[in-house]
Protein backbone atom coordinates (compact mmCIF):
# COMPACT_ATOMS: atom_id res chain seq x y z
CA UNK A 1 0.00 0.00 0.00
CA UNK A 2 1.50 3.37 -0.66
CA UNK A 3 0.21 6.88 0.54
CA UNK A 4 0.91 10.41 -1.29
CA UNK A 5 0.32 12.86 1.16
CA UNK A 6 0.05 15.35 -1.50
CA UNK A 7 2.76 17.73 0.85
CA UNK A 8 4.07 18.09 -2.88
CA UNK A 9 1.55 18.92 -5.48
CA UNK A 10 3.00 21.83 -7.95
CA UNK A 11 3.20 19.69 -11.04
CA UNK A 12 6.94 19.23 -11.70
CA UNK A 13 7.17 18.11 -7.96
CA UNK A 14 4.56 15.73 -7.97
CA UNK A 15 2.56 14.34 -10.62
CA UNK A 16 5.60 14.60 -13.10
CA UNK A 17 7.55 12.18 -10.80
CA UNK A 18 5.05 9.49 -11.64
CA UNK A 19 5.09 9.70 -15.91
CA UNK A 20 8.63 10.22 -15.84
CA UNK A 21 10.47 7.18 -13.79
CA UNK A 22 7.10 5.16 -13.98
CA UNK A 23 6.26 4.84 -10.85
CA UNK A 24 2.38 3.22 -9.70
CA UNK A 25 0.09 5.46 -8.79
CA UNK A 26 -0.31 5.36 -5.12
CA UNK A 27 -3.07 3.43 -3.36
CA UNK A 28 -4.25 6.79 -1.66
CA UNK A 29 -3.79 10.09 -1.90
CA UNK A 30 -4.30 12.57 0.96
CA UNK A 31 -3.99 15.88 -0.61
CA UNK A 32 -2.89 17.92 2.47
CA UNK A 33 -1.83 20.73 0.03
CA UNK A 34 -0.05 24.09 1.15
CA UNK A 35 -0.86 25.10 4.70
CA UNK A 36 1.37 26.40 8.24
CA UNK A 37 3.53 23.12 9.07
CA UNK A 38 1.77 22.59 12.02
CA UNK A 39 -1.80 22.13 9.97
CA UNK A 40 0.01 20.15 7.30
CA UNK A 41 1.54 17.96 9.55
CA UNK A 42 -1.74 17.45 11.39
CA UNK A 43 -3.83 16.97 8.46
CA UNK A 44 -1.07 14.31 7.55
CA UNK A 45 -0.94 12.35 10.70
CA UNK A 46 -5.07 12.66 11.02
CA UNK A 47 -5.63 11.44 7.15
CA UNK A 48 -2.87 8.95 7.52
CA UNK A 49 -4.55 7.20 10.39
CA UNK A 50 -7.91 7.04 9.09
CA UNK A 51 -5.72 4.75 5.82
CA UNK A 52 -4.11 2.98 8.71
CA UNK A 53 -7.26 1.87 10.91
CA UNK A 54 -9.20 0.52 7.80
CA UNK A 55 -6.57 -1.34 6.26
CA UNK A 56 -3.51 -2.07 9.11
CA UNK A 57 -0.15 -2.93 7.22
CA UNK A 58 2.46 -4.80 8.71
CA UNK A 59 5.11 -1.69 9.21
CA UNK A 60 4.96 1.49 7.92
CA UNK A 61 7.84 3.27 5.81
CA UNK A 62 9.01 7.00 5.97
CA UNK A 63 11.60 8.40 4.25
CA UNK A 64 13.41 11.87 5.14
CA UNK A 65 12.73 14.76 7.35
CA UNK A 66 9.46 16.49 5.77
CA UNK A 67 6.27 17.13 7.48
CA UNK A 68 4.89 14.44 5.96
CA UNK A 69 7.25 11.78 7.03
CA UNK A 70 6.80 13.08 10.74
CA UNK A 71 2.91 12.92 10.20
CA UNK A 72 3.03 9.55 9.06
CA UNK A 73 5.60 7.99 11.84
CA UNK A 74 3.35 9.27 14.14
CA UNK A 75 0.19 8.53 13.04
CA UNK A 76 1.67 4.83 12.50
CA UNK A 77 2.85 5.08 16.29
CA UNK A 78 -0.33 6.01 17.82
CA UNK A 79 -1.94 3.18 15.66
CA UNK A 80 0.72 0.65 16.70
CA UNK A 81 2.28 0.01 13.40
CA UNK A 82 6.08 -0.25 13.16
CA UNK A 83 8.07 2.51 11.91
CA UNK A 84 10.83 2.17 9.33
CA UNK A 85 12.91 5.48 9.01
CA UNK A 86 14.81 5.63 5.87
CA UNK A 87 17.34 8.35 5.96
CA UNK A 88 18.62 7.79 9.69
CA UNK A 89 20.53 9.69 11.75
CA UNK A 90 21.17 13.18 10.04
CA UNK A 91 21.61 15.87 12.31
CA UNK A 92 22.03 19.46 12.16
CA UNK A 93 23.07 22.26 14.57
CA UNK A 94 21.18 24.83 12.80
CA UNK A 95 18.61 27.00 14.95
CA UNK A 96 14.75 26.26 14.36
CA UNK A 97 15.23 24.26 11.52
CA UNK A 98 12.01 22.43 11.02
CA UNK A 99 13.76 19.45 9.78
CA UNK A 100 15.48 19.17 12.21
CA UNK A 101 12.57 18.44 14.62
CA UNK A 102 11.31 16.31 12.25
CA UNK A 103 14.21 13.82 11.75
CA UNK A 104 14.57 13.45 15.68
CA UNK A 105 10.91 12.76 16.86
CA UNK A 106 10.88 10.03 13.59
CA UNK A 107 14.06 8.35 14.73
CA UNK A 108 13.19 8.15 17.82
CA UNK A 109 9.45 6.71 17.25
CA UNK A 110 10.65 4.53 14.61
CA UNK A 111 11.81 0.16 15.12
CA UNK A 112 13.93 0.36 12.39
CA UNK A 113 16.57 3.20 11.49
CA UNK A 114 18.33 3.07 7.64
CA UNK A 115 21.37 5.21 7.57
CA UNK A 116 22.71 6.40 4.40
CA UNK A 117 26.34 5.80 5.88
CA UNK A 118 28.47 4.41 8.48
CA UNK A 119 28.52 8.57 10.19
CA UNK A 120 24.95 8.82 10.59
CA UNK A 121 24.06 5.03 11.89
CA UNK A 122 27.39 5.75 14.73
CA UNK A 123 25.51 9.10 15.59
CA UNK A 124 22.56 7.10 16.32
CA UNK A 125 24.38 4.63 18.46
CA UNK A 126 25.78 7.34 20.75
CA UNK A 127 22.07 9.04 20.88
CA UNK A 128 21.06 5.88 22.31
CA UNK A 129 18.38 5.58 19.58
CA UNK A 130 15.84 3.37 20.64
CA UNK A 131 15.51 1.00 17.26
CA UNK A 132 17.63 -0.99 15.62
CA UNK A 133 20.53 0.67 13.40
CA UNK A 134 21.39 -0.75 10.06
CA UNK A 135 23.77 1.06 7.21
CA UNK A 136 21.66 0.78 4.15
CA UNK A 137 23.35 3.60 1.96
CA UNK A 138 21.15 6.50 0.11
CA UNK A 139 18.13 5.23 -1.71
CA UNK A 140 17.96 8.67 -4.03
CA UNK A 141 21.50 6.97 -5.56
CA UNK A 142 19.64 3.85 -6.42
CA UNK A 143 16.99 5.94 -8.11
CA UNK A 144 19.97 8.10 -10.05
CA UNK A 145 21.60 5.59 -11.26
CA UNK A 146 18.48 3.55 -12.61
CA UNK A 147 17.43 6.75 -14.42
CA UNK A 148 20.53 8.60 -15.26
CA UNK A 149 20.38 6.70 -18.60
CA UNK A 150 16.72 7.99 -19.77
CA UNK A 151 17.64 11.72 -18.71
CA UNK A 152 18.10 14.64 -21.67
CA UNK A 153 21.16 13.64 -23.48
CA UNK A 154 24.11 16.45 -23.25
CA UNK A 155 24.03 19.22 -25.49
CA UNK A 156 26.39 21.84 -26.74
CA UNK A 157 26.49 24.77 -24.72
CA UNK A 158 28.21 27.28 -22.67
CA UNK A 159 29.75 26.20 -19.44
CA UNK A 160 26.65 27.69 -17.12
CA UNK A 161 26.35 27.49 -13.05
CA UNK A 162 22.66 25.68 -12.16
CA UNK A 163 21.32 27.67 -8.92
CA UNK A 164 18.13 25.85 -7.11
CA UNK A 165 16.78 27.55 -3.73
CA UNK A 166 14.24 26.89 -1.56
CA UNK A 167 14.95 26.78 2.60
CA UNK A 168 13.26 29.27 4.82
CA UNK A 169 16.25 29.85 5.72
CA UNK A 170 16.64 32.03 2.18
CA UNK A 171 13.04 32.62 0.81
CA UNK A 172 12.17 33.85 4.55
CA UNK A 173 14.23 36.90 5.05
CA UNK A 174 14.68 39.61 1.94
CA UNK A 175 17.96 40.21 3.18
CA UNK A 176 19.51 36.81 2.94
CA UNK A 177 17.32 36.23 -0.46
CA UNK A 178 19.09 39.54 -2.35
CA UNK A 179 22.29 38.68 -1.02
CA UNK A 180 21.81 35.56 -2.74
CA UNK A 181 20.27 37.53 -5.85
CA UNK A 182 23.42 40.07 -6.11
CA UNK A 183 25.73 36.80 -5.30
CA UNK A 184 24.79 34.52 -7.95
CA UNK A 185 25.75 37.25 -10.23
CA UNK A 186 29.29 37.84 -9.46
CA UNK A 187 29.98 34.04 -10.73
CA UNK A 188 31.60 34.69 -13.68
CA UNK A 189 29.05 31.94 -15.64
CA UNK A 190 25.52 32.33 -16.79
CA UNK A 191 23.33 31.26 -13.98
CA UNK A 192 20.48 29.20 -14.73
CA UNK A 193 17.79 29.45 -11.63
CA UNK A 194 14.65 26.98 -11.80
CA UNK A 195 12.38 28.36 -9.60
CA UNK A 196 10.69 26.75 -6.82
CA UNK A 197 7.31 27.90 -6.53
CA UNK A 198 8.58 29.17 -2.41
CA UNK A 199 11.33 31.02 -3.84
CA UNK A 200 8.98 32.79 -6.72
CA UNK A 201 6.46 33.51 -4.43
CA UNK A 202 9.59 35.19 -1.84
CA UNK A 203 11.05 37.19 -4.99
CA UNK A 204 7.85 38.79 -6.19
CA UNK A 205 6.77 39.30 -2.42
CA UNK A 206 9.81 41.28 -1.85
CA UNK A 207 10.50 43.29 -4.95
CA UNK A 208 13.77 41.20 -5.93
CA UNK A 209 12.43 40.38 -9.58
CA UNK A 210 13.61 43.30 -11.08
CA UNK A 211 16.85 43.03 -9.20
CA UNK A 212 18.03 39.89 -11.14
CA UNK A 213 20.76 39.91 -12.53
CA UNK A 214 21.47 40.15 -16.74
CA UNK A 215 23.15 36.22 -16.16
CA UNK A 216 20.40 35.23 -14.05
CA UNK A 217 18.15 33.36 -16.35
CA UNK A 218 14.85 32.03 -14.16
CA UNK A 219 12.59 29.67 -15.54
CA UNK A 220 10.17 26.80 -13.99
CA UNK A 221 10.66 23.58 -11.58
CA UNK A 222 13.08 21.40 -13.62
CA UNK A 223 11.64 17.55 -13.67
CA UNK A 224 13.43 15.18 -11.92
CA UNK A 225 15.11 13.52 -14.86
CA UNK A 226 15.73 17.20 -16.41
CA UNK A 227 17.52 18.31 -13.28
CA UNK A 228 19.38 15.48 -13.20
CA UNK A 229 20.72 16.31 -16.76
CA UNK A 230 21.01 19.79 -15.91
CA UNK A 231 23.57 18.94 -12.69
CA UNK A 232 25.15 16.44 -14.54
CA UNK A 233 26.00 19.35 -17.38
CA UNK A 234 26.59 22.27 -15.06
CA UNK A 235 29.98 23.81 -14.74
CA UNK A 236 29.04 23.88 -11.07
CA UNK A 237 25.74 23.67 -8.52
CA UNK A 238 24.79 26.55 -6.06
CA UNK A 239 21.71 25.01 -3.86
CA UNK A 240 20.42 24.59 -0.99
CA UNK A 241 18.56 21.31 -1.07
CA UNK A 242 20.01 18.32 -0.04
CA UNK A 243 19.04 16.37 -2.44
CA UNK A 244 20.62 18.56 -5.08
CA UNK A 245 24.11 18.45 -3.24
CA UNK A 246 24.17 14.29 -3.01
CA UNK A 247 23.07 14.33 -6.83
CA UNK A 248 25.81 16.91 -7.73
CA UNK A 249 28.33 14.79 -5.39
CA UNK A 250 27.16 10.99 -7.33
CA UNK A 251 27.53 13.42 -11.13
CA UNK A 252 30.86 14.85 -10.36
CA UNK A 253 30.28 18.34 -10.18
CA UNK A 254 31.52 20.74 -7.99
CA UNK A 255 28.53 22.14 -5.78
CA UNK A 256 28.69 25.04 -3.46
CA UNK A 257 25.78 25.21 -0.83
CA UNK A 258 24.08 28.03 1.13
CA UNK A 259 24.15 26.79 4.43
CA UNK A 260 26.57 27.42 7.57
CA UNK A 261 26.33 23.32 7.54
CA UNK A 262 24.93 20.23 5.60
CA UNK A 263 23.83 17.17 6.98
CA UNK A 264 25.33 15.40 3.66
CA UNK A 265 28.61 16.36 5.91
CA UNK A 266 30.86 13.75 3.62
CA UNK A 267 30.44 15.38 0.60
CA UNK A 268 32.07 18.45 1.84
CA UNK A 269 35.06 16.15 3.44
CA UNK A 270 35.07 14.82 -0.38
CA UNK A 271 35.95 18.35 -1.56
CA UNK A 272 32.69 17.72 -3.62
CA UNK A 273 30.91 20.46 -1.51
CA UNK A 274 31.81 23.89 0.04
CA UNK A 275 29.54 26.19 2.79
CA UNK A 276 28.66 29.34 2.35
CA UNK A 277 26.22 30.65 4.68
CA UNK A 278 23.23 32.69 3.41
CA UNK A 279 23.89 36.20 4.02
CA UNK A 280 27.25 36.56 3.04
CA UNK A 281 27.09 35.12 -0.87
CA UNK A 282 27.69 38.52 -2.46
CA UNK A 283 30.97 38.83 -0.60
CA UNK A 284 31.99 34.65 -1.21
CA UNK A 285 30.08 33.00 -3.50
CA UNK A 286 32.18 33.69 -6.57
CA UNK A 287 35.64 33.04 -4.82
CA UNK A 288 34.46 29.80 -3.30
CA UNK A 289 32.68 28.63 -6.93
CA UNK A 290 36.41 29.82 -8.55
CA UNK A 291 38.03 27.48 -5.87
CA UNK A 292 35.32 24.34 -6.05
CA UNK A 293 35.87 24.54 -10.07
CA UNK A 294 39.39 24.47 -9.28
CA UNK A 295 39.84 22.15 -6.86
CA UNK A 296 37.64 20.04 -9.33
CA UNK A 297 39.62 20.20 -12.37
CA UNK A 298 42.79 18.53 -10.45
CA UNK A 299 41.22 15.58 -8.66
CA UNK A 300 38.22 13.53 -8.56
CA UNK A 301 36.39 12.33 -5.32
CA UNK A 302 35.04 8.80 -4.58
CA UNK A 303 31.30 9.05 -4.68
CA UNK A 304 30.93 5.67 -2.72
CA UNK A 305 30.33 7.36 0.76
CA UNK A 306 26.58 7.13 1.00
CA UNK A 307 26.33 3.18 -0.80
CA UNK A 308 27.18 1.78 -4.37
CA UNK A 309 23.40 1.96 -5.45
CA UNK A 310 22.09 -1.07 -3.51
CA UNK A 311 20.30 0.60 -0.75
CA UNK A 312 16.61 -0.52 -1.72
CA UNK A 313 17.13 -4.21 -1.09
CA UNK A 314 19.57 -3.30 1.80
CA UNK A 315 16.53 -1.49 3.18
CA UNK A 316 13.92 -4.34 1.82
CA UNK A 317 16.74 -7.14 4.02
CA UNK A 318 16.20 -4.93 6.98
CA UNK A 319 12.74 -4.98 6.97
CA UNK A 320 12.47 -8.42 6.40
CA UNK A 321 14.69 -9.33 9.48
CA UNK A 322 12.33 -7.08 11.41
CA UNK A 323 9.11 -8.72 10.42
CA UNK A 324 10.02 -11.79 11.37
Amino acid sequence: MAIDTGQHYDYELNELLYRQLGIPRPDHFLEVGSSTPVQQTADVLLRTADVLRAAPPAAVIVIGDTNSTLGCALAASKEGIPVVHVEAGLRAAEPNLPEEANRRVVDALAQLLCAPCEGAADRLRVEHAPGAVVVTGDVARDVLIRNLRIAPAPSAQRPFALATAHRAALTASRAALADLVSGLGTIDLPVRLPLHPRTRAALDRFGLMEALPPSVEIGPPLGYLELLAAVRDAAVVVTDSGGVQREAYWLGTPCVTIRTETEWEETVAAGANALVPPGTACEQLATVVDRQRRLRATRAWSADAYGEGDAASRVADAIGGLLD
